[in-house]
């Protein structure tokens, strides 16, 4: 039951107005001065109504001592500049006095809406926090970091980016790292895993119900003699589904902001050209107004080459015109090796915290174990390899073993995967390099020592 705390002087009109919020399942503490408000903790509240008008300080004084708690100011005398200097001061709504009944509920309960979906929002990205990496990444691998100079710079008009890379290559951190420095950064970022969905919801999901066929809500309210009405809301609110729950598809719920789409080969072709519709000008009238209702940047994540994606008939032409200016490419983990220790280490340090096994490091094997590995699943892998050591380690120094690897004689790795030659290679001279000549090295690989510098700059391995 939400909290409400109401500051009125005249007791009768305090008493009417706790009889009237009690009836509306509100819990209600009343009080007639601000002095009174201040003994009552009242940021604990869920919402403040206060009277600006009160004996000795006004009511928006309130504002001064609440972090979290919205206030809604009272006044019986209404005017235009009042109702300004009360939101300047951070009032969050305004009502004058005789107020109607239903009127007044509408305000409170959209107030309480608010305050309750930011306490939401709050949570919601703390969570984030808590199972996403950081947008602030660093690289030492120089693809990478060109192509991270590409996204912060990305212009305005930068509409529909294509972003192709494997799958677990980091795509999304570079998405967000997009929408962060983006003048979009503001609004929402919405990110759609489409393999999690039906094909037959995809197109309430892309655009939701339309405008015209969303229900009218009838909400009871009272007048001002406290006898119940019935008011149609069907003006400015947000439309809503006969169960309660707002239904605007994607497209609309990241409007002014980022909305990013995960293999977008799952989507139809026929409503792939449907959202052109909505992105591009010139189509039907119903588009070009539907058009109007969203501002968005599309972020598409793929596997595969836009090329490579039309000749399969996964992606339509049209479609794929839309990223003719911003087709990017994220390398994959193999081709960046220059990162996988900074990377090991930084998911070191984020799983020791959480499952609070402090002072654990890799051992040396394990460091050239992990620079061999080739990651067909990219940066996912490695940080599920290192999870996996944090929780198996039980002591200090993580071993091959603790990530699921297993060292032969020779130098060889085993692991459920098994490396590539170019993995054994990497494997095998960092792991040799400090005891073993060039010479002798070349020897061991059966190759001249020729070319073992060619692979070495090939494979940006130079001698340690």
């Amino acid at each position: 039951m939400n909290r409400i705390l109401v500051i009125e002087d005249e007791e009768m009109i305090r008493k009417q107005l706790t009889k009237l919020l009690e009836r509306n399942n509100y819990a209600v503490t009343g009080v007639g001065t601000i002095e009174q408000a201040y003994e009552c903790a009242p940021d604990s509240f869920d919402l403040i109504l206060a009277d600006i008008r009160l004996p000795g300080v006004p009511g928006t004084d309130i504002l001064d001592v609440v972090q979290h708690a919205p206030v809604v100011i009272m006044t019986s005398h209404a005017s235009v500049r009042s109702a300004v200097d009360a939101m300047r001061q951070g009032a969050v709504d305004y009502i004058s006095k005789p107020f109607d009944h239903g009127e007044l509920l509408l305000v409170i309960e959209r107030a309480v809406q608010q305050k309750r979906l930011s306490v939401q929002n709050a949570a919601m990205r703390q969570d984030l926090r808590r199972v996403l990496p950081d947008v602030d990444f660093e690289t030492r691998n120089p693809v990478l970091s060109a192509l991270a100079h590409d996204v912060i710079n990305l212009p305005a008009n930068a509409s529909c980016v294509y972003l192709q890379g494997e799958r677990g290559s980091g795509r999304e951190i570079l998405s967000r790292l997009m929408h962060e420095n983006s003048h979009r950064s503001g609004g929402p970022l919405v990110i759609a895993d489409l393999p999690l969905h039906d094909p037959t919801d995809f197109e309430q999901l892309l655009f939701g119900t339309p405008l015209e066929e969303f229900p009218q809500t009838t909400r009871p309210t009272e007048n001002a003699g406290g006898a119940p009405t019935n008011k149609i809301e069907n003006g400015n609110t947000t439309p809503t589904t006969t169960d309660g729950h707002h239904d605007l598809g994607l497209l609309r719920t990241a409007h002014a902001g980022t909305l990013v789409l995960r293999s977008i080969e799952e989507i139809p072709v026929n409503q792939q050209d449907r959202l052109c519709d909505w992105l591009e000008d010139g189509q039907t009238l119903t588009a070009r107004r539907e058009h109007r209702l969203v501002d968005i940047r599309l972020v598409v994540l793929g596997a595969q080459t836009l090329n490579y994606a039309i000749s399969k008939g996964t992606i339509s032409q049209r479609f794929a015109e839309l990223f003719n200016d911003w087709q990017l490419r994220m390398p994959p983990l193999r081709e960046r090796p220059e990162d996988i220790a900074a990377l090991a280490q930084h998911f070191l340090n984020q799983y020791s915290r959480r499952y609070r096994k402090d002072g654990i490091e890799f051992s040396a094997t394990s460091l050239h174990a992990l620079q061999a590995y080739h990651y067909p699943g990219n940066v996912n892998e490695l940080r599920s390899v290192v999870e996996r050591a944090v929780l198996a380690v039980d002591a200090n120094v993580i071993e091959p073993a603790h990530m699921g690897l297993q060292l032969r004689e020779d130098g060889v790795v085993n692991n459920p995967l098994d490396l590539s030659l170019d993995g054994y290679f990497r494997f095998f001279v960092s792991h040799h390099q400090t005891e073993l000549s060039e010479t002798e090295l070349a020897q061991k690989l059966g190759i001249s020592r020729k070319a073992l510098w060619e692979r070495r700059q090939k494979m940006n391995l130079p001698r340690q």
